[in-house]
Order: structure tokens, then sequence, then C-alpha cells
């Protein structure tokens, strides 16, 4: 029998391997099939050692047993798992499966050696694992997952994310949403990764860890948003209403809000102004050299309306600027005339009216 490993059998019971060494990952899963053969009849199995730590279950037909049936002239079959700890060191590990007939018993030994880094475990790969973008847009992840083992296994799809980002898994090209999959032996799956970012999120770089669980094993894969940043700047008055009163030829204050409402901080914003002819709108601060997101500052624009303008309404636009983003708001002006003016218009009227009275008086008699 090449490539076998039969170990101490005793009468005619034989239990073997055809892989009896093999190399894994700290933390991985470890499959062996197992040829049990011998005499017809009932044969116990059993892990009869481990290392420290280390667990081996035998299966057949996917449930545990401790027992199987050689029929006549003929073996049978079952499945040895072993997990092996994530903490576990680089080494060479021994362990011994007993099978235990009616007359006879065999034992066969396995020698895995442990090496961070082996092939042969399942795999969840991912072909671009940091994208970039602003806080509005989903980024979709294209992972492939593969089952290394010896066997069909069952995976639960999970994702550890900053507070407030959803993750989602999609087979790849389809739209339907899974949780978890089946995966026959030496298999892979491609799978569709969207990570979607809460609104407003700040600039900066994100990790998320997904995972495929199977049993108490788990491959997992780190993936990176970098977020750019959304440039929005919201320029308006802290009660909402935007108009204001002046006298003409005099100065006028509007008081204005400023907020970043965007992602990412603005800086170096100025101020402008359209005026009507012969006007004039200054600031205070005339800049500001830093908004941070989600940050609001209060800026008074003083207005001069022209000493020639007759009373109405005007619109003055004032627009506040970055690199980035720029915002306007348009302040209706109520200009009224000065009482000055007023007064002496009616001294003018009264005037006009004392003279002609005078007049009258004088010239009227001839």
């Amino acid at each position: 029998m090449t490539g076998t490993k039969p170990a101490y059998a005793y009468g005619n019971l034989t239990v073997f391997t055809p892989y009896p060494g093999v190399t894994a990952q700290p933390g991985g899963s470890v499959s062996f099939p197992l040829t049990i053969s011998g005499p017809p009849g009932y044969v116990t199995l059993k892990v009869a050692s481990l290392p420290a730590g280390w667990t081996g279950q035998i299966y057949g037909d996917g449930r545990e047993i401790h027992e199987v049936f050689i029929p006549s002239d003929d073996s049978s079959r079952a499945e040895l798992r072993v997990q092996i700890p994530q903490s576990q060191k680089n080494g060479d590990y021994d362990l011994t499966v007993e099978a235990v007939g009616a007359k006879s018993r065999a034992t066969l030994s396995i020698n895995i050696k442990v090496k961070a880094g082996a092939s042969g475990g399942d795999k969840l790969d991912v072909q671009y694992p940091s994208l970039s973008g602003p806080d509005t847009a989903s980024y979709s992840f294209r992972a492939t997952l593969s089952n290394n083992s010896g066997h069909g296994r069952f995976y639960s799809l999970g994702a550890s994310a900053p507070e407030g980002w959803q993750v989602f898994f999609k087979p790849a090209y389809q739209e339907n949403q899974i949780t978890s999959l089946s995966l026959d032996a030496g298999k892979t799956q491609d799978l569709d990764v969207t990570v979607q970012p809460p609104k407003g999120v700040k600039a900066g770089k994100y990790s998320i860890t997904v995972a495929a669980v199977s049993g108490s094993e788990a491959v997992k894969t780190n993936l990176e948003v970098v977020i750019t940043g959304t440039y929005r700047l919201n320029l308006t008055t802290p009660s909402g209403r935007l108009n204001a009163d002046v006298t003409a030829g005099r100065k006028g204050a509007v008081t204005l809000q400023l907020e970043n409402d965007g992602s990412a901080d603005l800086q170096n914003i100025s101020f402008s102004a359209q005026t009507p002819q012969n006007w004039a709108v200054t600031f205070e601060p005339s800049s500001i050299d830093r908004l941070a997101s989600g940050e609001k500052r209060q800026v008074t624009a003083f207005i001069n309306s022209s000493g020639k303008a007759i009373a109405g309404d005007y619109v003055v636009s004032i627009t506040a600027s970055t690199r980035e983003t720029t915002a306007d708001a348009d302040i209706r002006v109520t200009v009224h005339t000065s009482t000055l003016w007023g007064v002496v218009g009616a001294i003018i009227v009264i005037g006009v009216i004392l003279w002609v009275m005078w007049t009258f008086k004088k010239y009227g008699r001839r």
C-alpha cells in the first residue's frame, strides 16, 4: 500500500490515510480521509492522543461517529478533522488514531507540521483591498472564498466595521444579499462585498474586517476605505431670514451664519459681494482660516448703501468661497430715506407756502 502509513496493526485490522504527514497554519483545520479494513464486523474508532489545546473528531457522512462497520471482504471509510489553535507555535506535532475490533487493534500515527503562512488552508482573498472616494459613495470589493479542506463546509459571513457603517455580501454578478453559503471541498466562490459609509463621515482612513466562519474556524481579510471628503458650505442667517433694513447713505449690519456641512475641513474661506452701483459691503472677520467639518461660524456683513438710493428693495448677493466649493446668499435690502431729508423737505414746503402767502398779500391789492 504505497503512500499509506498503517501503524501497529494487530491481527488483520488496519487503519491508514494517504497523507499522514501534512503542513498547516496556526489556527487552521486539517482533514484526513481514513480507510479501515480487516475482518467483517464492528470497529471502534477514537483519537487516542492529541497535542494540548488541539481538538480532533472522527466523522462519517458529515456526522461525528465513534464506530464503523466493515462488510465482508471490504473496508469502511471515515474522516478525521483536526483543529489547530491560533496561538500554536511552529513545529512538528503528533497525534494518534486507534481502531479496535473484536479480536484485533490498529493505530495510526499522524504528523502535522505547523508553519505560519503555510498554504492549503481556507482563504478569503480580495483583489483590491483599499478603495477611496467621497462619503456619498458605496464601495464594492471583489472577494474570493476558497474551501481548501477535504469536505464541504457551511460558512457564515460577517464583518467588523466602524459605528454607522454597513456591510453587505452578494454572490458575484447577483443582486440577492446573503449572510451564509455552502461550499464543496476544493471549490471557490466569488463574492461582492459592499461597504456603505454613514452620511457625513469625516475624511480619513477606515478599516473593515470581513470574515467567513465555519465551525470554530474563521478566515478573515482586512479592507480599507479612504474617505477623501466632500466639500459643502451653507450660508444663511441664524434665523434663516435673508433680509435687512438700511437707511440710504448709512451703514447697516447683517449677521450671517456659515456652516461646513461636508465631511472635509475647509481652509481659507473668503467673502465677496455683488451690490447695486455705488454700494459697498465689508465683512468682520474678513476671512476664516479653517472651518472644521460640522462647524458653524458667524460673520457680520456691513452694508453701505448709496446716499442717492431711493426708497425701495434691493438685492445684495454674498458669496463665501474656498478652493473646493462656494456658498451664496441673496439678501433683500430695504432702503429707507433719511428723516433729515424729510425735515428739509417739510421746511422747503413751508417756505414755499409762506412765500406764496407773502406775495399774494403784497401784490394782491393792486
